[in-house]
């Protein structure tokens, strides 16, 4: 039966290296789609145009694609509007709706200089109605290519494997490449790979799952192999290092595999513990443990209990693995139940007759509340967009995931979060709206505020909880001037608005300077604010700070704010105060 996938925290397992920047694949697919506009209001406004070259530092670069991808939530990464570079390496977006983007030239083969850090990838770019922006260029430089070949044992062509690549230079961090397919970095039906558009540096390469010990699930019918690291060594020390320059090629970086793990299943039945009868329908999820067996180092789940209550895992690699009641899924399943995980020992054979039983769980209900919105109407249509969030503080074992169901919020403001185990519990809220923006200012427990969670015992009826949020609707602009010099390449330029008086709930909001030193902050409440600049380049102590300046904002106020950053002052000269 299908099974999702959910978060790996286990540094040691493999993932695909082409998914390091995440939504890169987003990217893609929006690439392949029209280009889209997002914001119906901005269509009848002067649209935009962008215009720049991309070089290798000499000559033009022929058929790159430039994109104006989306920096507002929730369309971020979305792709508002494209254009491919001519003979000479220029290119000319035009029809782009004013708005917050990142500008990027999506080139697999190529590594792109200068591209700030973070995510979504790209250099920032306010644009206004009618602005005409020259002058956007790229630097390009080939990518290095890492080719090999992965076999079995026998010498066989291992199809489909994902090969994975560490840096060896930078705390084993996957370099950030951008693909066109997921597949990229997979081998195909001679067992041979080809990773392209990585930056220059060193690199261990390896492919396969896990350490010899520790669990690994095989979903579907793949075989399953340790990780192996290039040439043949199961031990990360012992790896080979490979040192690539800038558009030179590894060839022959060939992975010997050994045999394929024999993988078993686990199975057992859910009974309800006050009962003993079966439960079926049931979501459960299973994971393995990280080598200290304390942990669930990655986990799958989603699968349901038969009529019988019963539940089968997949493949199972020799380990540790527990599973448990599946603490996400339809209102229908196990939302009222939770589950103490049960671990097992796979060793040589199958794992038969685990049971795992229900518990009736606590309830934890209340009401979200709204700071910040002058009328009822705005604040009821903030509350019929929230979701509350509640997560397990973790201390000691964690044999199982953390997170629960998350509860959508009635239109009175109320909530209830149902089938939860006992244990200390912290609350969130999130929300989406038009003319402001949400975010959580307080957790109160009976009038009381909460500060460290709330303890949750075995079958309480928790009431009394308020969420406060704060809706904010007032905006800062600015424009951040550089004198005497120009900032490192790669650094991101971040503005920050403090609030000093005035006001109650969120007292800070951030932006970021984009390339002509623009800046937005919104979801302001009212009240005077200290606003500066500050950011830190990459792999160095330095860090860059601006002026400071006050400015204060009304409800759905908007003010403006000019800012100097001297690099000639002594806090930008080399070292953080």
């Amino acid at each position: 039966m299908p099974t999702r996938a959910h978060s790996n925290t286990n540094p040691s397992k493999p993932h695909r290296v082409r998914a390091t920047a995440r939504g890169a694949l987003a990217l893609l697919f929006a690439l392949c789609a029209a280009a889209s506009v997002f914001a119906q209001g901005a269509q009848r406004e002067v649209p935009a145009t962008v215009a720049g070259r991309v070089t290798d530092g000499e000559r033009g670069v022929a058929g790159v694609v430039v994109m104006l991808t989306s920096g507002d939530q929730p369309v971020r990464s979305r792709v508002a509007a494209r254009a491919k570079t001519d003979a000479e390496g220029r290119y000319r977006v035009t029809n782009v709706p004013p708005g917050r983007y990142q500008v990027m030239p999506f080139a697999p083969a190529y590594v792109v200089e200068g591209l700030t850090n973070g995510y979504p990838p790209g250099r920032p770019l306010m644009l206004a109605a009618g602005d005409v922006v020259e002058d956007i260029d790229f630097r390009v430089e080939r990518g290095g290519v890492v080719t090999g070949r992965v076999t079995d044992a026998e010498g066989n062509a291992v199809i489909g494997m994902t090969v994975s690549l560490l840096s060896a230079d930078n705390n084993n961090q996957r370099p950030r490449i951008y693909s066109f397919d997921p597949r990229d970095n997979m081998t195909d039906d001679r067992g041979i790979y080809r990773i392209y558009g990585l930056p220059a540096g060193r690199y261990r390469v390896s492919a396969g799952q896990g350490g010899e010990g520790s669990g690994a699930i095989s979903f579907g019918r793949r075989k399953l192999y340790r990780r192996t690291f290039y040439p043949d060594t199961t031990d990360e020390a012992q790896a080979e290092v490979i040192e690539l320059k800038a558009g030179s090629e590894a060839t022959d970086i060939d992975i010997k595999l050994g045999n394929a793990v024999k993988t078993y299943k686990a199975s057992g039945v859910f009974v309800v513990a006050e009962t003993g009868m079966r439960a079926p329908n049931i979501l459960f999820g299973y994971g393995a443990l990280d080598p200290s067996g304390q942990r669930v180092s990655s986990f799958g789940g989603g699968t349901a209990t038969n009529a019988r209550g019963e539940f089968q895992t997949e493949a199972l690699a020799p380990g540790r693995y527990s599973v448990f009641a599946y603490p996400f899924g339809s209102p229908q399943n196990n939302n009222d139940f939770y589950s103490d995980p049960v671990t097992f020992e796979v060793t040589d054979a199958d794992v038969t007759g685990l049971v795992v039983k229900l518990k009736r769980g606590a309830t934890l209900s209340g009401v979200v509340a709204v700071e910040g919105a002058s009328d009822r109407a705005t604040a009821a249509r903030v509350v019929g967009q929230m979701i509350v969030y509640a997560g397990y503080e973790t201390r000691g074992p964690a044999t199982a995931p953390g997170n629960i169901n998350p509860a959508k919020v009635a239109p009175d403001g109320s909530f209830r979060i149902t089938g939860l185990r006992p244990g200390k519990l912290h609350i969130s809220a999130s929300g989406e709206t038009t003319g402001g923006i949400v975010t959580i200012s307080r957790v109160e427990l009976n009038g009381a505020n909460v500060t460290n969670g709330i303890d949750v015992a075995e079958g309480a009826q928790v009431a009394g909880v308020r969420v406060v949020v704060v809706y904010g609707s007032a905006v800062i602009r600015g424009q951040l001037n550089v004198l005497n010099g120009t900032v490192a390449p790669g650094v991101r330029l971040t503005a920050f608005a403090r609030r000093v008086s005035g006001g109650e709930g969120e007292g800070w909001r951030s932006g970021e300077v984009d390339l002509r030193g623009r800046f937005v902050m919104q979801g302001l409440t009212p009240g005077e604010y200290d606003v500066h600049v500050q950011g830190f380049v990459p792999g160095t102590p330095q860090r860059y700070q601006s002026e400071h300046q006050s400015v204060s904002v009304a409800e759905n106020g908007e003010a403006s704010v000019t800012l100097s950053l001297d690099l000639n002052a002594p806090q930008n000269k080399g070292g953080r105060p």
